[in-house]
């Protein structure tokens, strides 16, 4: 294995680059950065009681859903896998079951953890407990199995590049992810790390790094992990093959890198979201979750985020349009909708039993559960509709 060198490239750094240019690797990156204006008021749309429309339901013609991983929604259809039963379907967009693709294993066609990366000419599947792509026809037939880049682990032994999208002029950008490693003083691998492979120097340039919602505990006698409502202080999605949106969940700040033959082209926007510090208060709630069942001493030591993150996961509607969902002190799922080319901001409240997975089409598409915890697909109107948005001539 090649070992990669990495160099720091965070949201901030892009923040305070202004137009300048910085080398990083065999690349330059051009930063341009442009504040929003501070919005007094943003429009809210509150769905939480609205009915979510079946699309696909949990018994659909030719099987079950076991569990719902990912829903992606384009022209050529639906495709959601299902990683209790290790494929991938494609339906249409009345809910017709058109393929199943794949199957458990550790063979050329096959996955263990089946992760939907890409849907254009070609159906990629992210196998992550395998550190591979699977990739299919959209009749799916297999078409080729490909082993990720992977990475010195800090701690030993090698960590694959997690959801690795190729993008324009041979660059990959993936995720390193969370380790979390516990240590006799403080733990270590809390940060999900995003890197970009350039082509010709073969470096993994470091875009950003971010604290994954984790807690780490400790007591004097054990030491443990815990998920937290506070949520992973940052998220990013590949737009295609041409660009990467990230999002800074504490900052409250949206970067998009674009590469070219050469250059690496960075813009960073000011979203005015205001990240809410982690109480004492909240703390204690997250003490008393973790002690819950577990018969531990007195005293505890906690390493939690700082922030409660303005922006958990990122979704694209388009080029200049993104949902941030954010991590909020309780069960409705709300999100920030941010129009980049007209400056706009929407706050939209969802349901609680509805995960919201794509924007396409004027509708919002995602899983539902219903009152036994069942999965299906299903969706909503699109409250913020932006072919109705009056863009700038």
């Amino acid at each position: 294995m090649k070992t990669l060198t990495c160099n720091n490239l965070t949201s901030e750094t892009a923040r305070r680059l202004g137009t300048s240019v910085l080398l990083l690797g065999a690349v330059a990156i051009h930063s341009g950065s442009a504040s929003l204006p501070v919005v007094a008021q943003i429009r809210t749309f509150d769905l939480s009681d609205s009915l979510v429309a079946t699309v696909i339901p949990t018994e659909y013609d030719g099987g079950f859903f076991a569990r719902i991983g990912d829903v992606v929604v384009n022209d050529l259809g639906i495709w959601v896998s299902d990683p209790g039963h290790n494929h991938v379907l494609r339906f249409d967009p009345t809910g017709r079951l058109l393929a199943e693709i794949g199957r458990e294993g550790s063979g050329p066609g096959e996955f263990l953890v089946p992760f939907i990366l890409t849907v254009d000419s070609l159906l990629t599947i992210d196998d992550p407990r395998q550190g591979r792509h699977v990739r299919f026809r959209a009749d799916g037939t297999h078409k080729e199995t490909t082993r990720v880049r992977h990475f010195a682990g800090p701690h030993g032994g090698e960590i694959p590049l997690g959801r690795a999208y190729p993008l324009r002029g041979g660059f990959t950008v993936g995720m390193i992810p969370a380790e979390l490693i516990l240590g006799r003083d403080d733990p270590d691998g809390l940060e999900n790390t995003i890197v970009l492979l350039d082509p010709v120097s073969q470096s993994a340039d470091t875009l950003f790094s971010y604290r994954s919602g984790m807690a780490a505990w400790q007591t004097e006698t054990v030491a443990g992990g815990h998920g937290t409502p506070f949520g992973d202080a940052g998220a990013w999605v590949a737009l295609g093959d041409s660009a990467v949106a990230i999002a800074d969940g504490a900052a409250g700040t949206l970067t998009v890198v674009t590469p070219e033959p050469g250059s690496v082209r960075v813009k960073s926007r000011n979203l005015e979201l205001v990240a809410r510090e982690v109480t004492g208060r909240d703390i204690a709630n997250l003490e008393a979750t973790i002690r819950e069942g577990r018969d531990l001493p007195r005293r505890m030591g906690i390493d939690a985020p700082g922030h409660w993150s303005v922006a958990t996961s990122i979704i694209p509607d388009g080029d200049t349009v993104f949902w941030l969902r954010q991590a909020v002190d309780g069960e409705d799922p709300e999100w920030v909708v941010v129009n980049l080319t007209t400056q706009d901001q929407w706050r939209v409240i969802l349901p609680r039993r509805f995960q919201l997975t794509d924007v396409h089409g004027g509708f919002l598409y995602g899983v539902t559960r219903d009152q036994l915890d069942l999965p299906s697909v299903g969706t909503l109107a699109n409250p913020v509709n932006v072919d109705l948005i009056p863009y700038p001539a």
